[in-house]
């Protein structure tokens, strides 16, 4: 009894109350023992979510005057929309950067700017490409979380058995086309069991070869649409090529065995495929799904040479209507914290978007073996993205068509980005007309 009423007094004079449900200790209260709720709104799940979870439960722990309750939404974006019209949104949520743009100009989110000022956050704590693609319209909108980037995945054990070296990728394009000769497979009946490099795998991959040519979707700022740039069409004549080569039907044949992406099945983790184009978050899932997989990851080379990027990046904003904007920054102020960023990005396989992460500490802890590949691709100036603009799911949906027509050989990739061109600048014609009109 003596005992108990020792750790009570001490638990009194630390300020702090034990939580019982959870056999965790909190700080007390302050300010007459008032707490403000914050809802968040995130989308990840599985070892995602966990990652997320744990940061949050880790927050409420540390803090005595704002606890977070995050709920896991299904179509954020939709529902985020569907909220601020109703009157009731969130006070927090986590988005990919490519929402931000409509978010921003529907008046969807607030400008953070004020909040970075008073936190003395700002652009050089980021990997500047990503504190970029959130800084439109003169504001910036969000902050980073978890980024992503792409390289080219090899299998070294696939390398070994067709005579090449497993610790040396191919380094120019011509040499991608050699190596992938060396490793595609047929049997005796001419049927392709394996093919070294397939352009149309991953699905999303066909934005990432105009950009290894030279080329460019459009500005950055979304004003400006160049799907037919002449550099564009002659990296899908390339990745044409490949299918030329093997036979439309013949890799049409190859394809139906394929699983799903997230999956044992995958191509690359059944050996099917022995080069491909993946982000960062494939360090995950080829340990859960092919452990057996030895590979490696390097730059995709470009063909001037350079070692090209393209990024993504999760991100965190205030909705506009939220009853908590100050708390709901002071949880993200806090999420950017070196030690809590740095923990979320390696809950989730990815590295950090701070520049500071960029160190020996950081990337020795990091469970991906090549991540340090992926932060000096983020952080070089060839690193790109996809315009930011407020019709960016209409233009991949319609670039994704189109590359599909491409590698099906239904048509030329002059027809197919020429067709593109033509119904994204409509779109993006009718999005500056209705700029004009809400801004009247």
């Amino acid at each position: 009894m003596k005992k108990f009423l020792i750790l009570l007094i001490a638990l009194i004079i630390t300020g702090c109350i034990v939580n019982q449900k959870q056999g965790r200790i909190y700080p007390a209260p302050t300010g007459g023992g008032k707490i403000t709720e914050i809802t968040y709104w995130q989308y990840w799940t599985g070892f995602e979510g966990k990652a997320i979870e744990k940061l949050v439960d880790k927050f409420n722990e540390t803090h005595s005057d704002i606890k977070i309750k995050m709920l896991t939404v299904s179509e954020p974006r939709k529902k985020t929309l569907l909220s601020i019209i109703g009157g009731t949104p969130p006070d927090v949520i986590s988005s990919i950067a490519a929402w931000v743009p409509e978010l921003a100009s529907r008046g969807a989110i607030i400008p953070l700017d004020t909040y970075c000022k008073e936190n003395m956050i700002s652009k050089d704590l980021f990997i500047p490409v990503y504190w970029k693609m959130l800084n439109l319209y003169g504001h910036t909108w969000a902050l980073p979380t978890t980024p992503s980037a792409v390289a080219l995945y090899w299998n070294k054990n696939l390398f070994k058995e067709s005579g090449l070296n497993p610790e040396i990728p191919p380094r120019t394009l011509k040499e991608l086309e050699i190596f992938s000769e060396r490793l595609t497979k047929k049997d005796k009946n001419g049927k392709i069991i394996r093919i070294g490099f397939l352009p149309s795998w991953p699905s999303w991959a066909f934005g990432f070869y105009g950009v290894l040519f030279g080329g460019k979707w459009g500005a950055t700022d979304g004003k400006a649409i160049t799907a037919n740039n002449p550099k564009n069409i002659e990296a899908w004549k390339w990745t044409q090529s490949f299918i030329k080569k093997l036979g439309g039907k013949n890799i049409q044949i190859f394809q139906e065995e394929f699983g799903n992406y997230q999956g044992p099945n995958n191509p690359f983790y059944t050996e099917k495929i022995a080069l491909e184009i993946n982000g960062v978050w494939e360090g995950n899932f080829i340990p859960r799904f092919a452990p057996h997989l030895k590979y490696g990851v390097a730059p995709m080379p470009g063909k001037d040479g350079r070692l090209i990027t393209i990024v993504d990046e999760d991100c965190i904003l205030i909705p506009r209507g939220s009853k908590h904007p100050k708390e709901a920054f002071e949880f993200i102020s806090w999420l950017m914290k070196p030690e809590n960023i740095e923990e979320l990005c390696i809950g989730q396989y990815k590295f950090s978007p701070l520049v500071y992460s960029d160190r020996d500490e950081f990337i020795k802890k990091h469970p991906h073996p090549y991540i340090k590949t992926f932060i000096d691709l983020a952080r070089s100036k060839d690193a790109v993205f996809f315009p930011q603009a407020t019709f960016y799911e209409f233009y991949r949906r319609e670039l994704k068509r189109a590359f599909e027509s491409v590698v099906r050989l239904n048509k030329t990739p002059e027809e197919a980005l020429n067709e593109v061109q033509r119904k994204v600048e409509i779109e993006l014609k009718r999005q500056i007309k209705y700029e004009k009109l809400r801004n009247k």
